[in-house]
């Protein structure tokens, strides 16, 4: 049974986990940013669990920017205040893809926001994700100001 749940202290290795099997080490989060987001802002951090296993995560902090930037992506460079949630992390163990899971945590962390009084989500994607997210609501607003991981990212925006 998948549970859409909040995180706690007691899932960080397996958050740790999916992030190391969906990111290469330039774009995914250190043990270190997890431990950080789960005690600053784990009320914006869901985790998919089934039969006891982390199988997938989503995160990002409250933030007074307009868009993802890289200090964003530092312990405490977000901010936290604002009306706009920063999508910093949306990840699923490889074995686990193309069943729905992203969508269930996505789903779940819109009507989050929605119920938190936020404005607006934003989070920055590769090209070839762009339609994913499109398909949520978000807009395309072009090419990120992020080099995060060296690569190019889109901004994308989700207005409540």
């Amino acid at each position: 049974v998948m549970v859409i749940r909040t995180v706690t202290p007691a899932d960080l290795d397996g958050v740790c986990a999916v992030e190391n099997a969906g990111f290469p080490p330039a774009e995914g989060a250190t043990r270190e940013a997890f431990r950080y987001r789960i005690e600053a802002f784990s009320q914006w951090f869901l985790v998919a669990e089934e039969d006891g296993t982390v199988v997938g995560l989503l995160n990002g902090p409250a933030t007074d920017a307009q868009f993802i930037c890289d200090r964003l992506y530092e312990p405490g460079g977000a901010g936290e205040n604002g009306t706009t949630l920063a999508i910093l992390g949306l990840a699923v163990l490889p074995d686990r893809r193309r069943q729905g899971i992203a969508a269930q945590l996505m789903h779940a962390y819109l009507d989050r926001a929605r119920q938190g009084g936020m404005e607006r989500v934003v989070l920055t994607c590769k090209e070839n994700l762009i339609p994913f997210y499109e398909q949520f609501g978000f807009v395309n607003r072009g090419v990120s100001q992020s080099v995060h991981g060296g690569v190019v990212w889109y901004d994308m925006e989700y207005t409540i």
